[in-house]
């Protein structure tokens, strides 16, 4: 499966790291698999549903141990503002999130706007801090004709000892009260699939995705024609597989245990 293979796309939380009951986000593994990737000349690039600055998880991920350039890291929040910048040019728009979704969008020349604006329009990331208020101001401007954005649809998202409401329950709220259908551009839209094999220059097919997680992230992967890899480090647990439906094209203990198949591939 790996012969053949110019770039590897990574999943983070359950795959890279995780994090445990008090929030802690420790490192799982990946040093081993990238500095074999970088011997071999495969590129690399983590796929994160993250709506924070891109250059926040950077930084993290390097004060974890895990060294990685500017450029390996795609994260919710800058391929959202691409996505825009590509389709739209520089932008007004609405942010239903935190502040580093704003400030990523503004790094790409789009203005953010303030409640007495209308933009064109309205993003959602993920926001801790909701209130009816802010879902009613989107609804008006969606209602007066901006457009939704959702950076990812995810349902839910693991904080501390419990799981929470994520980023896609706000977006299918919005969807149904205003009759408006959102693009979704982070996991699982294959939007950020697309940009990432993109912006690494192979062909889908010459890529793999490494994942914890099998519908979400390795399916509308392997829809777009990218090559899989399950690891059983997060959510998925072998006996899933059978009920799945489908098989990712490799599975593996510990994203760390792919080295010993690409020194026979690569």
């Amino acid at each position: 499966m790996l012969k053949g293979v110019k770039a590897f796309l990574l999943d983070l939380q359950g795959t890279l790291t995780t994090r445990d009951s008090s929030g802690k986000t420790t490192l799982i593994g990946g040093e081993k698999l990238l500095r074999h990737l970088r011997e071999k000349g495969v590129r690399v690039m983590i796929l994160t549903n993250a709506t924070r600055r891109n250059e926040q998880v950077v930084q993290e991920l390097r004060t974890l141990g895990l060294m990685v350039d500017n450029d390996e890291v795609l994260s919710a929040s800058l391929a959202t503002a691409l996505y825009l910048k590509k389709i739209a040019g520089p932008s007004s728009v609405w942010v239903l999130g935190e502040k580093g979704l704003g400030e990523e969008l503004e790094l790409h020349g789009h203005r953010v706007v303030g409640d007495n604006e209308r933009p064109r329009f309205v993003v959602v990331g993920l926001d801790r801090e909701l209130t009816y208020d802010k879902l009613n101001k989107a609804l008006e401007f969606l209602r007066s004709g901006a457009e939704l954005i959702g950076c990812h649809a995810s349902r839910r998202i693991p904080e501390k000892d419990r799981e929470v409401i994520s980023v896609g329950p706000i977006v299918k709220a919005l969807e149904y009260a205003s009759g408006k259908t959102a693009t979704i551009i982070g996991k699982p839209s294959q939007i950020m699939y697309q940009m990432a094999v993109e912006r690494l220059s192979v062909q889908p097919f010459e890529a793999v995705m490494v994942s914890d997680e099998m519908e979400n992230d390795l399916l509308p992967a392997s829809n777009l024609g990218i090559k899989t890899a399950l690891t059983l480090t997060g959510v998925t647990r072998r006996e899933d597989i059978s009920k799945a439906g489908w098989s990712p094209n490799m599975v593996v203990e510990h994203v760390d245990d792919l080295v010993k198949y690409l020194e026979k591939s690569l």
